[in-house]
């Protein structure tokens, strides 16, 4: 394994403007061009990919790492075919997971997929070293299962052989950059969701790592986005460098924000997941913030993303899959459409809650939700949509006024960016009950995000010009509440 990244390869380089983005999510992957001429950023869709995680004979899940490395592969070979100038890439992905190495390279057994169930099971012996507000302190990142750190005390305790045999922890986009340059590295984005950090994501907390009893040796030093990986050493694809464009999904998505100078604004990237944040230069540490919820994750320019985890649109997904697996085939636009001329929901649900979290009769589920509270249930599917609809709004305008308690600055916007952005009656709901203007779009924001980082990580991109690249090569949509 080579040990360090190479750095200022296109200090002098600053005349090319086609880089390629690879954005792998939980389920699909797609890789993407974007050429900048003239202060305008034009995408192009290459390539796209399903993926799935899978059980292991011990009910274990795991992810499909080979699938996307060959699926990543296959899409940038497109991708020169049909831009051969172009010169950069970067992978993002969702956060925490990560894939153990052994001294040659090459993977330990399988990477372990966040959903699996072995991180609850060593929970109590995880909170035994380190309490849940005492992880806050030393990581900024809120406790929770999923976390990378109860991620690697699950797995020595559950794999301490295949464990022994680790000489090197890679985050996920990190473990792509290597299968494409040899070169070992940890990215500052995708490490800040660990909980192996400092707060704010200076550094690994070394602390963290005595307490759980995880080798620090596992991990290296961190690097900053909007840095040199190094050049690709797959055959076909020599004329790309692997940069770090934002590892991280979420981050490439606030990069790529429309936001007018002077504007504060919030952000809430909407997809399976919704992400809901402030842009802040330092993480929000306070009693307020640990009692809300709030984690503290980086930034691809080097601030800090205070936020919410939400359970996302998944639900709007997982009844819709319910209908028709029962025999209703179901159109999203229409039920959506149908969903507008309704009234206001006699009742909403948390998405928080525990049972919306895992998959299975998302229907009884709200049932039994809006039976609890003494409300009627929806006697349609466009019914269910505007409920399910309704109470996203509602979590995000409660999440939006729990940021400006925490934060003591309240919004001018929401930027609403991801699949969700699609959905206008989610974006009026939202500017309605929450009171603030949302501006929806760009939809790929994740995409266009990771372009304009690597655009500027090779010189072909003034930072601070980055703003005007974004208004003129967006589009979006503004709603205003009627009601302040």
């Amino acid at each position: 394994m080579t040990g360090h990244a190479e750095r200022g390869r296109f200090e002098q380089e600053t005349s090319m403007t086609t880089v390629l983005a690879v954005d792998l999510g939980s389920a699909s992957g797609r890789v993407l061009a974007g050429t900048l001429t003239d202060g305008r950023l034009e995408v192009t869709d290459i390539h796209r990919f399903k993926h799935q995680a899978r059980r292991r004979e011990d009910g274990t899940l795991t992810w499909d790492v080979a699938t996307m490395e060959a699926e990543t592969i296959n899409g940038l070979t497109k991708a020169l075919e049909q831009f051969p100038d172009a010169r950069a890439v970067s992978i993002d992905t969702w956060g925490v997971d990560w894939a153990p190495l052994d001294e040659d390279g090459r993977l330990v057994g399988d990477v372990i997929a966040y959903r699996d169930e072995r991180t609850s099971r060593t929970l109590d012996a995880f909170r035994e070293r380190i309490a849940d507000r005492e992880f806050f302190d030393l990581t900024g990142n809120q406790p929770a299962t999923i976390n990378t750190a109860n991620q690697l005390f699950a797995y020595l305790r559950e794999e301490p052989e295949a464990a022994s045999r680790v000489a090197a922890a890679l985050f996920l986009p990190d473990y792509f950059a290597y299968r494409l340059t040899g070169v070992v590295g940890w990215s500052r984005t995708i490490a800040s969701t660990s909980g192996l950090l400092t707060p704010g994501g200076g550094g690994f907390n070394d602390e963290v790592f005595t307490r759980l009893g995880i080798p620090r040796g596992w991990f290296g030093e961190l690097s900053a986005d909007r840095t040199v990986v190094g050049p690709c050493t797959v055959p076909g694809l020599q004329t790309l460098t692997v940069v770090r464009g934002g590892a991280h999904d979420s981050a490439c998505a606030v990069h790529g924000l429309p936001i007018e100078a002077g504007k504060r604004a919030y952000f809430l990237s909407c997809g399976s997941w919704s992400v809901l944040g402030a842009i802040e230069d330092e993480p929000l540490m306070s009693d307020v913030a640990f009692d809300m919820g709030i984690t503290n994750e980086g930034r691809t320019d080097g601030g800090v993303r205070p936020l919410f985890n939400i359970t996302g649109m998944w639900i709007l997904q997982e009844i819709q899959r319910q209908w028709e697996r029962e025999g209703t085939p179901t159109d999203t636009d229409e039920l959506v459409a149908q969903a507008r001329e309704l009234p206001e929901a006699p009742g909403v649900f948390d998405p928080d809650g525990e049972a919306f979290a895992s998959p299975g009769d998302m229907q009884r589920k709200i049932d039994e939700a809006l039976d609890a509270q003494g409300v009627a249930r929806p006697d349609s599917m466009a019914g269910y949509v505007r409920v399910i609809i309704e109470s996203f709004a509602r979590r995000y305008a409660r999440g939006i006024g729990e940021l400006t308690e925490a934060t003591g600055k309240a919004p001018d916007q929401l930027n609403l960016v991801g699949g969700g952005a699609r959905n206008r009656l989610l974006c009026d709901l939202t500017a309605q009950i929450a009171g603030v203007t949302v501006v929806r779009g760009p939809i790929e924001a994740s995409t266009f995000g990771s372009l304009l980082a690597q655009l500027e990580t090779i010189g072909a991109l003034d930072p601070q010009d980055r703003a005007s690249v974004i208004a003129a090569s967006t589009s979006t949509h503004v709603h205003t509440p009627t009601r302040a």
